[in-house]
């Protein structure tokens, strides 16, 4: 009598051979043999993946191209960055940015431009490459960066691909190879690129002078340090102020020091070396004011001026990596020292000053000491402490006991010896999840009470058939809606591992694209309600290599927008207005037959010929794209302490748990003998929730897995399976 066996999650993912005789695992009783399109949502169950929008081909075809995430203080105002050679652009909400160029001013020879500035000459936009920039006509090159049309861009130096590292609205890019840069906002959607300062941003004061209280056989020397009104930051000091033959400065004969306001500064710190041997120690503040009255007080030695230190200026010295870690900018890597690691003053990430003796605040530099070499790949600030990933070990640097970092006091502890591929992490909560040196294996890393230091684990241990002769060259954390690390494999398939610690959920699924869709790049970034996940595709269409900025569709499918925002087509374009019965724009697609879906309902293929096709029929919502074939298969039936697995089986239905799902999926107990489910004429486009029963090709075999695969441009949510298997000897 055939009996029904029931898988409730498919929270384990897709499982690699090697582990499909393991029965006793949990994982084997929530996993899957291929999980092919599908995504493992994070209650358990298995949904076909959204579509991909065509959002713009790159400015230039080249390999080295990126995309990043700028996090905005305000919802739904997000960007995403794509840096290349040369060059910098910007996209917001699926949309590159663009200026009109019919609002410009035009170039006039009066003006005097700063760097950042936009204008119009002759048609074209202009963005100015530097300050003071007056009197020279476009284009010329020195001064001006021609926009591609109405595209904005910024010019950029770079030459390679560039790491990067977002804190407040300021993003630093680092290569070893590189001079360091910041990218600020400019306010209007325009922004500037700057070298990295590490001096001090106040200016010293000039035309120190003292006017000294009596004569005598003595010399003293004076400085002054301006203080910022709003950021409190100390310049260094200003030039030495001597005065000869003076007797003691007194109450009633005080030296009175004066100097020459410093724009933005609203006090002063006045130095004094009493004996003019070059040692100036503290001796007081003057606040709101130009002048000191020094009345003979002994000055603090243990405080002396800031002294400048100029960094990260010249070949061999540029960092490769950069963070932010208790209020300091830190950077790590050069290719002169490669496991060295310098850190800004407390508060000021662009000030890298000292002092003599040292003060807490001060700069710090060190490097990671270890057994074997550790040149320095990432930088991570989580509470246990900075966490440092280098080629060889993953290290975990504190002031000791939860201290903050300081000069004097900088413990670095060896957590591991797994080492660090150069692709950048992303943080999860607590942990850190890392692609391991030579590039094959994700780890997670948190603090653990239990052993008192970072604890981590091998991710792909369950799925390692995936990373099998593959490398994986970039990441990134997609938190909304299913907790998501997408990474991007060599081979160019995307991979996900849908990840929540603290569940112990952490399951593998794969996808690809069509038209030879290579996903190179990966790139997240918050929108209005969901994390927004953007890949770089290599294409090849009409025979020419072309490189895409795709952006994934959210996969909930929301009754009040299902006909406009429903889209399960890759490379996809979208209409929605008065119907019609073509479609164009779609050139990216040029020669490729594509998928239709007309007010909800799956219409049918075209081929698009001079970047358009034909519908059909007339529609007000379209999308058209590349269809996805989404592929599901459950691993052998088998449950520890059991005989079934040397039993032979016969499915004879099979029940699918749905949720807000098309059924025109096909079901069987392998990919070479599936049934499709035939629905009535007037069920057929119905999204349906609840059990769905189909009969499927009865065979006795040894494994009674089954097959399950959607071709169907709509949404597809499987929370469960009930096969009805026959079992004999």
């Amino acid at each position: 009598m055939p009996q029904s066996v029931v898988q409730r999650a498919f929270a384990g993912g897709e499982l690699a051979p090697s582990l499909h005789a393991r029965a006793d695992l949990a994982k084997y009783q929530t996993g899957l043999r291929t999980c092919r399109n599908f995504m493992v949502l994070k209650e358990g169950g298995i949904a076909n993946r959204g579509g991909t929008t065509f959002v713009a081909a790159t400015k230039t075809g080249g390999a080295t191209v990126q995309i990043l995430p700028f996090v905005s203080e305000d919802d739904g105002e997000s960007l995403l960055i794509e840096q290349g050679i040369g060059y910098l652009r910007f996209y917001q909400n699926g949309a590159l940015l663009s200026v009109d160029l019919g609002t410009l001013d035009a170039w006039d020879n009066a003006t005097t431009y700063a760097q950042g500035d936009v204008i119009a000459s002759g048609g074209v936009g202009y963005y100015s490459k530097q300050s003071a920039n007056t009197n020279h006509a476009p284009p010329n090159a020195t001064w001006w960066h021609p926009l591609t049309g109405s595209t904005y861009e910024v010019p950029a130096p770079f030459t390679h691909r560039m790491n990067w590292e977002q804190s407040g609205c300021v993003i630093t890019f680092t290569h070893k190879d590189e001079a360091p840069y910041e990218l600020t906002p400019l306010g209007d959607g325009f922004w500037v690129l700057t070298p990295v300062s590490t001096v001090s941003a106040t200016p010293a004061p000039t035309g120190v002078n003292v006017v000294p209280g009596g004569v005598g056989a003595l010399q003293v020397g004076y400085v002054v340090t301006a203080i910022d009104a709003t950021t409190g930051e100390e310049s260094i000091a200003s030039g030495q102020a001597i005065a000869a033959s003076v007797s003691l400065a007194t109450a009633d004969a005080p030296h009175v020091v004066s100097w020459d306001p410093v724009t933005g500064a609203d006090s002063y710190a006045v130095y004094k070396d009493p004996y003019v041997n070059g040692v100036y120690g503290y001796l007081g503040l003057a606040d709101g004011a130009t002048s000191f009255r020094d009345i003979g007080t002994e000055p603090d030695f243990a405080l002396t001026p800031p002294l400048d230190q100029e960094r990260f200026d010249e070949a061999g010295d540029y960092p490769h990596v950069s963070a932010h870690h208790q209020q300091r900018r830190i950077f790590g890597r050069t290719n002169d020292v490669p496991d060295g690691i310098w850190g800004s003053r407390t508060g000021y990430p662009s000030n890298f000053g000292i002092s003599a003796p040292l003060q807490d605040d001060d700069a710090i530099s060190f490097r990671i000491a270890g057994t074997n070499n550790h040149p320095i790949r990432h930088l991570t600030s989580l509470k246990a402490g900075l966490i440092v990933l280098t080629g060889a070990g993953e290290w975990t640097v504190t002031g000791g006991e939860g201290k903050a970092l300081t000069p004097s006091d900088i413990g670095a502890d060896q957590e591991g010896y797994s080492g660090a591929a150069d692709v950048r992490p992303v943080a999860i909560g607590n942990a850190v999840v890392y692609v391991q040196a030579r590039g094959r294996i994700l780890r997670d890393m948190r603090f653990d009470q239990q052993v008192e230091g970072l604890d981590g684990r091998d991710l792909t241990i369950f799925a390692a058939h995936l990373f099998k002769g593959y490398t994986v060259g970039r990441i990134a954390y997609q938190q909304e809606p299913d907790s998501i690390v997408w990474c991007a494999r060599s081979d160019g398939t995307l991979l996900g591992l849908t990840y929540l610690r603290d569940q112990d959920v952490w399951g593998w699924h794969r996808h690809d694209t069509g038209a030879s869709g290579h996903v190179e790049d990966v790139a997240v970034v918050p929108e209005a309600d969901e994390d927004a996940l953007y890949l770089i595709v290599r294409r090849t269409i009409g025979g020419a290599t072309v490189r895409y900025i795709e952006r994934l569709r959210r996969r909930p499918v929301l009754a009040a927008s299902f006909t406009a925002e429903c889209i399960f087509l890759d490379a996809s374009l979208s209409y929605s207005g008065t119907a019609v019965a073509s479609l164009g724009g779609l050139g990216h697609l040029e020669g490729q037959t594509v998928g239709i879906v007309g007010d909800g309902v799956y219409r049918g293929t075209a081929t698009v010929a001079a970047g358009a096709v034909a519908l059909g029929g007339s529609y007000s919502a379209v999308h058209v794209g590349l269809l996805i074939t989404a592929e599901f298969e459950t691993l052998d039936l088998d449950v520890q302490g059991s005989a079934l697995r040397d039993k032979k089986k016969r499915v004879n239905s099979v029940t699918l748990l749905l949720e807000d799902s098309d059924r025109s999926y096909q079901v069987g107990p392998d990919s070479g003998h599936l049934r499709a489910n035939r629905l009535a004429p007037w069920d057929a486009t119905a999204r349906y929730t609840g059990p769905e029963e189909i009969a499927t090709v009865a065979e006795w075999n040894d494994h009674g897995r089954v097959f399950v695969r959607h071709t169907t441009p709509l949404p597809l949510a499987v929370l469960g399976i009930v096969p009805s298997v026959d079992v004999g000897g």
